[in-house]
């Protein structure tokens, strides 16, 4: 028999949206994760907001203002996290939410289109449209 947890996207079930892994403190996270190695939070929106914290980390800190320095940072093509070693698909990603937000991959990144960026970002690592618009403004709003 398949459960629901089974059916359901890690990031819908954890209300975190762009699969944040666990390492901070934030803001909204639920007391004990389930799911080793992601965060957990209490509502999307609180998922939205440490998403949207992390890529004004990456703008300010790191100068990634485009969408192919943004993702290639989010997703690097090869990584490792506590020991396991993982392949993201950063080339179809990058294509995916360029196609979404109509920009090309070198365009930087204007303010009021990061809520749009982070729910392509959603889809992407596979909410497909569990999460909205407004919850995106929402955790922006909230940060």
């Amino acid at each position: 028999m398949i459960t629901k947890k089974q059916t359901t996207p890690l990031n819908v079930r954890y209300n975190n949206p762009l699969n944040i892994r666990t390492g901070n403190d934030w803001e909204g996270e639920r007391e004990r994760d389930i799911e080793k190695g992601y965060e957990e939070f209490l509502t999307p929106a609180f998922g939205f907001r440490a998403a949207y914290k992390l890529l004004m980390t990456y703008k300010n800190k790191y100068g990634a203002y485009t969408l192919d320095a943004i993702l290639n940072r989010w997703a690097p093509a090869n990584g490792e996290h506590n020991g396991q070693t993982y392949v993201n698909h950063t080339h179809n990603y990058i294509k995916y939410v360029s196609q979404r937000l109509a920009i090309t991959s070198n365009d930087a990144i204007p303010e009021h289109l990061y809520p749009e960026l982070m729910l392509a970002m959603s889809d992407f690592e596979g909410a497909k449209g569990a999460f909205n618009l407004h919850q995106a403004r929402e955790g922006v709003a909230l940060a």
